[in-house]
This record gives structure tokens, sequence and C-alpha cells, in this order.
């Protein structure tokens, strides 16, 4: 099934209609966390479609460079990168230093904000100032900044040679 584009003036409908209910920033988190959590895993064509041209709507203008907004996402991921180090020392260092009715507790709650699939309160706030400024969302703060890094410096991306010469 082909879905035909829409029209400037539905278009326009769509977004007046969002905008009664929800800000701009709002509509855009709402409209990328859609198509990125449930776009993406669809096997439905025509709702993956709808939810690539509902995103579309919020993306066409990206908003004017915030310097405000910039210094506030680069805080941000400074204050979680220095939670997630502190945490990681904390787990190691703590049961020398406490009685385990004190540490076990503490440490089985590192490993289970850890290792959960649920979002960090701080990552959902890194997320909605991304798409506030038209940057796209991310998965996971330790995926995003620790793994996929370190992944990418362990096998690098193989250019393909051309050896016609």
């Amino acid at each position: 099934m082909v879905t035909a584009p829409l029209e400037q003036n539905e278009e326009l409908n769509i977004v007046e209609l969002f905008n009664e209910y929800l800000d701009e920033d709002q509509a855009r988190e709402l409209t990328a966390r859609l198509e990125q959590e449930i776009g993406q895993r669809t096997k439905n064509d025509s709702l993956k479609t709808s939810l690539l041209m509902l995103k579309a709507l919020y993306s066409q203008n990206p908003p004017a460079r915030d310097v405000f907004r910039h210094a506030m996402l680069y805080s941000l991921i400074s204050f979680h990168l220095s939670v997630v180090s502190i945490n990681i020392v904390a787990f190691f260092i703590l049961p020398f230093l406490y009685p385990i009715y004190v540490w076990m507790p503490i440490c089985s709650f590192i490993l289970s904000v850890s290792f959960t699939r649920e979002l960090c309160p701080l990552t959902r706030l890194e997320n909605y100032l991304r798409t506030s400024l038209g940057l796209p969302r991310i998965g996971g703060f330790m995926g995003h900044y620790v793994y996929r890094p370190i992944k990418n410096l362990i096998s690098p991306r193989r250019v393909p040679r051309n050896d016609d010469a």
C-alpha cells in the first residue's frame, strides 16, 4: 500500500492540532519517540510510513541554534558521566569501607539501575534536549557514549578498495 504525501494544508492542520495540546518541543519529542520506539520496530509498513511522515512535520524546520540549550545538553552529559563514574567506583569501594547491611543494598541498587532496560531520568532529559535541538535521540547513555565508541575503536569500518587499476 502506497501512502500519498500530505498536502500543505493537511500538514498545517495536523501541526495546529498538535499545538493545541502540546508545545512545539513536546510535539517534536513525541513524534521522534513514536517513530523511534514504535515505527522502527513495527512490521506494519503503513504505520511505519505514517510515523515517519508525522516525525517529518516537526523535523522539517529544525529550531535555530540555541546556545543555552546546547550548554545545558553538554552540562547534562558531563554530569551524567560523573554520576556513572561515581557509581562504578562506589560499587567496588563500598564493600571494603562499610558493613554488609550498608553496601549490599547500595550495590544492588547500582546494579539494577545499570542493567535494566528502563531509561534513566537523565537519559530522558538528554533525549528531550536533543530533540528540542533537532538532534537524534539516544537509546542509552552507556551504549551511546561508552560502548559504541569502544566498539568503533576496536573494529573500524573498512573502506572498500578499488583494485581495478
